[in-house]
């Protein structure tokens, strides 16, 4: 029993701590989210993204080595903050942990070590990096080679870096994608749009949500260019003959070699620091003459004060990245070290320049500077003891920069060592030389190169991510979003499908006249203008001569071997869908926009629920019936069917036009609604008003159509009918109704259910015995506004079947037979004259729904109502 406690105790407290630390896990979550999608913290990893990938560029250009510390906090704040940015994302973005930006984010935020100064000179520094810890050795490991060696690595280092901080912008390379999204179109942005308005095709003119095949096709687009661009980044170096075998010896090289042979031997052979004797002997020797020639010859050739604005023929020091800057010797033998530079000597400064300047050469070294040659002429002892103590020299450039003392003061981007490499170690152990030449200038251009190469491989990304994916946006991606969109609005509205049908159908029309005008003012191959005017004379001589004129040309110049293209397959998808929109409106109207409504939700299943739940809905009803109806389909035999649908346009045109519903159409009636829930009482009333107003509009348009008119003067219908025109009875009420499917899985209708739908057939049913075209229930009386119930009559007090109690009948008075025949009606011929008008009813319609426009005006202004 006791153990069963504890176990219970031990249960019901892992229950209580699970909860908190799923809360705790959730907040967690929750900060992760709200930080990575934050627009400050966007704002700064995307300011230290653009640092990471220029700073190291701006630190060379603009800086001296004084200021790396400041680059390398800076350097560490960033990695700090993309260190934050990646566990951030790690916890509060789905899918991307160890997602392909992940790996990609952990390695570009790696790569930032190696723009730490100290680790990159650890990494890839030369031998005065290392200050001097292998000059004093024994071997030649600190030679050039090693130095040349150390280059190449940093070189090759270099290019990976901004490889790798490269990516780190990828995800902006995105954003350019969505310019595409928020284009807008005047015609669909603005609802005022009239017919005729230049409509761009290839613009929806709305904000399409990107679809999900849209995502996925950018997003693996996106990692292939990246992956391709790294990879050629990558792999161009090793194609480098310099990665695999050493350059071509410079001349600072040679140089070296020469003076350091020279100079061994002069001092193997004359020991001048002996005595003094043999110091005079030495400096008066040809040897000091030739080893003292050949040092002016060399710091001649790499003069670094040559400032002369020179020919762009006429070759010089200035077309080198580096000059002499410094020159120094080391090692244990330093009794000869003091004779290292050319100080003995007693030519001045005019001979030298006489001398070496080499003003008629084919490249001219320049002239040295007075200060340049004081500092040739330094003595051992005050010379700069530099490169931790190893080696001691002088630096050209103090005179114009008393700063640049020792090779120290430069970054080792910025220097050149030269060491001699024909010696042995034995002799390196004695005494070395140093040249250090300044590469500034060279660094400075690589930074410059290396910000544009870094442009150039952000803009090849984003370019080549959008050319690559421009043909499937432009042929599958985007017609699938336009799809999407219009599936949308015929989810969120069915009835919006015919809209839709009716904007497309004008799109087609703009298009095609605009290619008709295009094709009229073009020219042919051959420059003559295809634009023929119609003769009159068509079938003469001269027009059939012009014809085959013509028609030869087009032979000569292929265009009749032209196909007309075929349309793509997500065009014809496009437009089915659309047609299959407005058929399904059509057809279920408005009383089965909720099924319509309801299975297009279900995106998960393929399955069709027809029969969903109907719903209580309060509306008017209307029933209307075609007088004589069984005697004309008789004589009508086949042509009836053009009868009904000529009288069915005239209902349903002016139903809709008055916020009506056609529901049902059944053979000579038709049952209207005007669904009244959902709306405010002041709206109900307008509702009731536009009810009967639009069936006395009905009945006018009847009697006024010339093409009903035509049945008048039908033979065999006035010799079975005299005085025959086409009327019809009209029955309203209103109340509640079941709203819905009605049938089974094979076939449905969507319609009202209620004894008030009976209730208006048979108010229409009963027209014939008061003797009137309109009869309309009580309920609907009192739902009319006081002006418009004030021009309906009581005619009389019943109750009829279905009804449980007794309620008064209204009509209104109308003389339909005082309208004459409109013969100058205006019938549509074109599809843009058809769209023009289906456009001005709309306007007229969302006119006569506004608060401004008074419903019962109509009766005052309408010409036929005041006639009838």
């Amino acid at each position: 029993m006791l153990v069963e406690k504890v176990e219970s105790r031990r249960s019901s407290r892992a229950e209580a701590r699970r909860p908190l630390r799923y809360i705790i896990w959730h907040a967690i979550q929750s900060v992760a989210r709200t930080i990575s999608g934050s627009s400050v913290f966007s704002t700064i990893t995307t300011v230290l993204t653009i640092y990471a990938l220029f700073g190291d560029d701006i630190r060379l250009v603009g800086t001296s080595k004084p200021s790396d510390a400041v680059f390398d906090c800076i350097t560490i704040v960033s990695m700090t903050i993309f260190t934050l940015e990646i566990c951030v994302c790690t916890v509060g973005k789905a899918g991307y942990v160890l997602g392909f930006f992940f790996w990609l984010d952990i390695m570009s935020t790696l790569t930032l070590l190696l723009d730490i100064t100290t680790v990159a000179e650890g990494l890839f520094g030369d031998s005065i990096s290392s200050a001097g810890g292998q000059t004093s050795g024994g071997s030649r490991g600190s030679t050039s080679e090693d130095s040349a060696e150390a280059g190449r690595a940093a070189r090759v280092s270099r290019a990976g870096t901004k490889a790798g901080r490269v990516v780190r912008l990828i995800r902006l390379v995105r954003l350019i994608r969505l310019v595409r999204i928020y284009r807008r179109n005047a015609y669909e942005g603005d609802d005022s749009a009239s017919p005729g308005l230049d409509i761009d095709d290839d613009d929806s003119g709305e904000v399409e949500k990107e679809s999900a095949v849209s995502k996925k096709l950018s997003e693996m687009t996106t990692r292939r260019v990246i992956m391709l661009v790294l990879l050629i980044m990558l792999s161009l170096p090793f194609f480098q003959p310099t990665m695999w075998k050493d350059k071509m010896p410079s001349s600072a090289e040679y140089g070296a070699n020469v003076l350091y042979r020279r100079f061994t031997k002069d001092m193997s052979t004359y020991m001048p620091w002996m005595n003094a004797s043999a110091r005079g002997t030495y400096l008066q020797t040809r040897a000091r003459r030739v080893y003292e020639d050949n040092f002016f010859s060399y710091i001649y050739y790499h003069n670094p004060f040559c400032e002369e604005e020179l020919p762009d023929d006429i070759m010089s020091p200035q077309d080198n990245l580096a000059e002499l800057f410094w020159m120094g010797a080391g090692g244990l033998w330093d009794e000869a070290s003091q004779f290292f530079l050319p100080r003995f000597h007693s030519r001045s400064l005019q001979e030298l320049n006489s001398r070496w300047g080499g003003v008629d050469w084919y490249y001219y070294q320049c002239n040295l500077t007075a200060r340049a040659y004081h500092v040739l002429n330094t003595t051992w002892e005050n010379m700069e003891s530099c490169v931790a103590n190893t080696v001691r020299g002088v630096s050209m450039l103090k005179s114009s920069d008393g700063k640049m003392t020792c090779p120290d003061e430069l970054r080792y981007q910025e220097r050149t060592v030269v060491y001699p490499t024909q010696l042995t170690s034995g002799e390196w152990d004695n005494i070395f030389f140093m040249f250090v030449f300044d590469r500034r200038r060279g660094s400075k251009m690589e930074a410059w190169l290396n910000t544009m190469q870094t442009l150039f491989i952000c803009f090849l990304l984003g370019f080549g991510a959008m050319t690559f994916s421009r043909d499937a946006n432009k042929l599958v991606l985007t017609p699938i979003e336009r799809m999407i969109t219009k599936i949308n609005r015929i989810r969120n509205n069915p009835l919006e499908a015919m809209a839709i049908g009716d904007e497309e159908q004008h799109k087609e029309q703009i298009h095609q006249s605009r290619k008709n005008r295009n094709a009229v003012r073009s020219l042919d191959g051959n420059g003559v203008q295809t634009l023929i005017a119609k003769h009159n004379e068509s079938n003469s001589i001269r027009g059939k001569v012009t014809k085959a004129f013509f028609q030869a040309m087009s032979c000569m110049t292929g265009s009749q071997s032209q196909q007309i293209p075929e349309p793509m397959e997500t065009v014809v998808l496009e437009k089915t869908i659309i047609k299959i929109g407005s058929l399904l409106a059509l057809g279920f109207g408005e009383a089965g926009a909720e099924i319509i409504g309801q299975n297009m939700k279900g995106g998960d299943s393929s399955a069709l629920n027809a029969m969903i739940p109907g719903r209580r809905v309060e509306a008017i009803f209307g029933f209307c019936d075609i007088r004589n109806f069984t005697d004309a389909t008789e004589v009508l035999q086949d042509q009836v069917m053009v009868f009904v649908n000529r009288i069915a346009g005239v209902v349903h045109s002016c139903i809709n036009d008055f916020f009506g519903s056609p529901n049902k159409n059944i053979g000579d009636a038709f049952l209207l609604a005007w669904r009244l829930s959902g709306h405010p009482p002041q709206k109900q009333e307008r509702l009731a008003d536009m009810a009967l107003i639009s069936f006395i509009k009905v009945i006018a348009q009847i009697n006024k159509s010339p093409l009903l008119a035509e049945y008048r003067n039908h033979p065999k219908l006035v010799k079975r009918l005299p005085n025959y025109r086409v009327r019809m009875g009209f029955g309203m009420h209103s109340g509640w109704a079941i709203e819905g499917a009605i049938g089974s899985e094979f076939k449905i209708d969507a319609s009202y259910l209620s004894p008030n739908v009976n209730m208006a057939a048979r108010l229409e049913a009963v027209t014939k015995q008061f003797g009137c075209l309109i009869l309309l229930s009580e309920s609907l009386h009192r739902l009319m506004s006081p002006f418009t119930a004030y021009q309906c009559r009581l005619i009389d007090h019943v109750k009829l079947v279905g009804a449980r109690e007794p309620f008064k009948l209204f009509t209104i008075d109308l003389d339909d037979l005082a309208l004459e025949v409109d013969r100058h009606a205006h019938i549509p011929t074109s599809k843009t004259a058809t769209f023009k008008q289906k456009f001005d009813r709309t306007k007229k319609r969302n006119e006569r729904w506004s608060e401004d426009f008074t419903m019962h005006r109509l009766f005052q202004d309408d010409p036929d109502i005041r006639i009838m």
